[in-house]
């Protein structure tokens, strides 16, 4: 029999068997109506992650495509009615009824897909409803039709004697906007298939009423939540297709992967065996997978060159990743919970972590492990999770490593900015005039010194572009005409937090964006344009008093080797001591450091 059909009649074999339990003991809704009324405040973060236990269904009972249906009044633009309609194996006419009693699931101790209490269905439809009406067939059989209706509870209507009881399911088609649906996408008849819904719509509950609103919510958070599963089981809402995005931005094809030319960066993941504490016998997996963004992800192509870009200047990937803040986890690879680490282990920063992503995907097994919510919507990850995933998976090193690239990178986008009017140098030129003391004369070892500067740039960008060292240094050359001062960035680990040299006609300072002054204070997020001019001409000040000295003499040889033995290593102590003293910084959530 094929894998497919075993799952079939596994399901409806487990079906049979519970309600031959429900016929036994009772079909009541077990302390009924403030059961319900509790059960629809069980807090679903929206309608999304609500409808994503009508889907989480539809995919372990075999469908292989799902399509969320909104129904309309007569006159409406605003969705009166959301149906969820899969082609899975569907339930035998009994099952219809008991998929609306709390806790009467069939996969309670099934750990290979999404299923856990048996809630799902009934909580998370009264969450967003007042009634829901189920309907379902399999192959051979007649349409099936059950409902739960919160109004009629609370008016007693199913009340027998003491208790509540469900009504008995009875044979129904789906309704006509259903049916309408499905002949239009040639799917009717459905061999076996299940339709759940939601009517009389809560207002204040369910997201973005207006149609175009709520089809684009839930369009771009299923296709999050659902990222593994969309490719294998196709999705539409309001005859939309759900694209899978990951909000990693690391797989080809998904949503906003190609959004522009940049392109996130993906680190060596881990995949981690969790075992029993007693016997040491493995439990349960999890996958960890790290991606770097570049600090211009998220701008829109004309700002990705600007310092300090605006809302307005962000493009698509922004409210995916301002959504996904944190350690994101997943549940046999459907996501739940975006979550913040312990402040005893890291604190995350809204603007200038949205910069990396960190996914953790773990085996059902581990449920006790993560505290999993009924609502399959929240986890807390034990102190053995977080120490697990601190050790073996370094993720906390990994950030460290990431927030240190982008901070490079963010001061490079910002210097570069203003390289197209560097208000040090027209402060220098300005103040040129007021100086007392003659410049240094042009003599042959001070000739020398620039040729020799000049040739070795050329023969170091040579190399990098693999082009000729002559052709660099024409290049060289004519970007020095009329521009006798430069400031430039480089990147050499170790070395001095600055430099000063003269090449060719041109004198250049150089900032080393490997130390901490570059990264921590000229570049880091709280800088401005006025602060790095002020440090660029305390710089030029010191540079300047080093190249004027002769190259032989003993005070350029004082200034060479207090910058690289002395300023350098003080200043990289004292800006790390800093890093660990809590200092209050009123800019921490400006978008404008992205």
């Amino acid at each position: 029999m094929a894998t497919t059909e075993t799952g079939a009649s596994d399901t409806l074999s487990a079906q049979k068997n519970l309600v031959d339990r429900l016929n036994d003991a009772g079909w009541d809704l077990i302390v009924g109506d403030a059961f319900v009324r509790g059960m629809r405040d069980i807090g679903y973060k929206s309608t999304s992650f609500a409808m994503a236990e009508l889907i989480d269904n539809s995919i372990q009972a075999g469908a292989t495509w799902i399509d969320v249906v909104f129904g309309f009044t007569q006159g409406s633009l605003k969705p009166a009615k959301i149906a969820v309609i899969d082609n899975g194996w569907g339930m035998i006419a009994p099952m219809v009824r008991a998929s609306l009693v709390w806790g009467a699931g069939t996969r309670y101790s099934d750990r290979q897909g999404f299923g856990k209490y048996g809630y799902g269905l009934p909580s998370a439809s009264v969450s967003q409803c007042l009634r829901v009406e189920v309907y379902s067939k399999v192959d051979g059989e007649p349409w099936a039709k059950s409902y739960l209706d919160v109004e009629e509870i609370s008016q007693g209507k199913w009340t027998e004697t003491h208790r509540i009881n469900t009504p008995k399911e009875i044979l129904q088609d789906p309704p006509a906007f259903v049916i309408d649906h499905l002949k239009k996408q040639k799917r009717w008849p459905l061999t076996s298939g299940t339709v759940v819904v939601w009517d009389k719509l809560d207002t204040t509950r369910v997201d973005r009423a207006r149609r175009e609103e709520l089809r684009n919510r839930l369009v771009s958070d299923l296709g999050v939540i659902y990222r593994n599963y969309l490719v294998a089981v196709p999705m539409t809402v309001d005859g939309v297709r759900v694209e899978p995005c990951d909000p990693l931005f690391l797989t080809p094809g998904f949503r906003y992967y190609e959004l522009d030319d940049d392109r996130a960066e993906e680190l060596p993941g881990a995949v981690i065996e969790v075992t029993d504490k007693a016997t040491k016998a493995t439990v349960g997996k999890l996958r960890v997978r790290f991606s770097r963004m570049p600090a211009s992800f998220f701008r829109k192509p004309e700002a990705k060159g600007t310092n300090k870009p605006s809302r307005h200047d962000m493009n698509e990937r922004l409210p995916v990743a301002d959504a996904h803040n944190g350690i994101i986890f997943l549940r046999n690879g459907r996501e739940i919970d975006v979550v913040k680490p312990p402040r005893r282990l890291f604190s995350v920063n809204a603007t200038t972590d949205r910069f990396w992503a960190i996914e953790v995907d773990f085996d059902a097994e581990l449920d006790d492990e993560f505290a999993m919510t009924t609502a399959k919507q929240q986890v807390v990850p034990s102190d053995r999770i977080w120490d697990i995933l601190s050790d073996k998976a370094k993720i906390f090193e990994s950030v460290a490593t990431m927030k240190g690239i982008y901070k490079k990178e963010a001061a490079k986008i910002a210097a570069q900015a203003e390289e197209r009017k560097r208000a040090s140098i027209e402060a220098l030129e300005d103040a040129e005039k007021f100086r007392t003391s003659k410049p240094p004369q042009d003599t042959p070892s001070r000739i020398k010194e620039a040729d020799e500067n000049l040739k070795n740039e050329a023969r170091r960008r040579a190399k990098d572009a693999g082009v000729s060292e002559e052709s660099i240094e024409r290049e060289l050359v004519a970007q020095q005409e009329g521009n006798p001062r430069a400031v430039e960035t480089e990147d050499l680990p170790g070395a001095a937090f600055y430099r000063c040299e003269q090449r060719g006609g041109q004198r250049v300072l150089l900032l080393n964006v490997a130390h901490p002054f570059y990264t921590d204070l000229y570049g880091s997020p709280t800088s401005s344009p006025r602060l790095r001019a002020s440090l660029e001409l305390l710089l030029w000040t010191l540079g300047n008093a080093e190249v004027d000295a002769d190259p032989e003499s003993d005070r350029r040889r004082f200034y060479e080797a207090e910058r690289q033995q002395v300023w350098s290593p003080n200043l990289k102590d004292v800006l790390t001591s800093l890093r660990k003293i809590e200092v209050v910084n009123d800019n921490d959530e400006n978008v404008n450091a992205a």
